[in-house]
């Protein structure tokens, strides 16, 4: 990535960074980028067509997210780099690849594997932030079991953690999750789709509230 030395960096993304590689398992590489105006010129030109966001914000978040990915994606040996948009959003990775892209309005972070190591992963990234009353309601369901998860952030941190669990299962199963069709059990360190897909889940604070889903 094209970032200063870890001396020189941010602290917020040396923290998250730190953070992320924390969360990953054995077989994946991770990284994180402070989304810089400009960013947009890192999207590779497969990648530019398929991303329909011309808000110049939207694109350079976009871009800082697709340098991460170029940078893990070369560490693994890929000649070719590019991880254009699907056409239902998600993330098209190269043969043999797995991985995932999330980004919020600061940073932007990636994961990435080799297929022999796991056979999906999916990524979020969250403010330490209560998540808005209305959404909580919409997020939470009967079967989560929310341990000792805390009441301001627990809301955020489920909310982060479904997302993953949505960004890892697509690719397997194909198939729109809501909220509801996703039931984690954090005492466990997993989640369960309404297929029956289980993945092992992963969080963290520290300064954003970080998921991580997976499954072997």
């Amino acid at each position: 990535m094209n970032t200063p030395p870890n001396e020189a960096r941010p602290d917020i993304e040396l923290a998250v960074d730190r953070a992320l590689t924390g969360l990953a398992p054995p077989g994946l590489i991770t990284g994180c980028r402070l989304i810089r105006a400009g960013d947009e010129q890192h999207l590779l030109p497969a990648e530019s067509a398929s991303i329909a966001a011309r808000e110049p914000r939207s694109r350079a978040a976009s871009g800082a997210g697709r340098q991460v990915a170029h940078e893990l994606l070369r560490r693994l040996g890929c000649a070719d780099p590019a991880v254009p948009r699907g056409r239902l959003g998600n993330p098209a990775w190269p043969a043999g690849i797995i991985g995932s892209i999330a980004h919020d309005d600061d940073l932007a972070v990636a994961v990435a594997g080799r297929s022999g190591a796991m056979r999906s992963v999916g990524v979020d990234i969250e403010p330490a932030l209560p998540l808005p009353r209305e959404l909580e309601a919409i997020v939470a369901t009967p079967r989560d079991r929310l341990g000792d998860l805390e009441a301001g952030t627990g809301g955020r941190v489920l909310f982060a953690v479904k997302e993953a669990v949505y960004k890892a299962s697509f690719p397997l199963d194909g198939r729109v999750l809501g909220f509801e069709d996703i039931a984690v059990d954090f005492e466990a360190g997993e989640a369960v789709t309404s297929s029956g897909r289980r993945l092992t889940v992963r969080f963290a604070i520290s300064p954003r509230i970080l998921a991580l889903a997976y499954t072997a």
